[in-house]
């Protein structure tokens, strides 16, 4: 499953060391007191870690975009 940069982007934000961790992390935010855009954002995201494996998480390379070398 691909992410987008948007996406990865966001997930840098929490702590990226499990997915459990990470998706309990992006969970606890006040959705309620985010824009629209940003809410949406956070749930797609976690939607798609929910539905990766483990092992598929560890391959995930998670950085921030600026980080990233095209």
């Amino acid at each position: 499953m691909k992410f987008t940069v948007e996406e990865i982007n966001l997930m840098c934000c929490f702590d990226t060391s499990s997915p459990k961790r990470l998706i309990a992390e992006m969970k606890e935010l006040p959705i309620g007191e985010l824009d629209d855009e940003m809410a949406e954002l956070l749930f797609n995201t976690v939607r798609k870690l929910e539905s990766i494996s483990d092992e598929a998480f560890a391959e995930l390379y998670i950085a921030p975009d600026s980080m990233i070398d095209d």
